[in-house]
């Protein structure tokens, strides 16, 4: 069995430090159909802070 080189969420990262550079969706370089094209895709299109990790107290409102 192989391992990627990447991790998807260093691929994701790489998405978003695309998009967050002005670089276009076409930019992606892994093959299309791959997982981690789908994975850079993902991180491209993934709102600012989503998957982020809350810092404590920002967990939003109490109850």
């Amino acid at each position: 069995m192989s391992f990627p080189d990447r991790s998807p969420t260093a691929i994701s990262d790489e998405g978003r430090h695309a998009r967050e550079r002005g670089d276009p969706p076409e930019a992606n370089p892994y093959l299309e159909g791959s997982d981690e094209h789908a994975t850079w895709r993902r991180g491209y299109a993934m709102p600012d802070r989503e998957g982020a990790p809350q810092a404590a107290g920002d967990a939003g409102p109490a109850s």
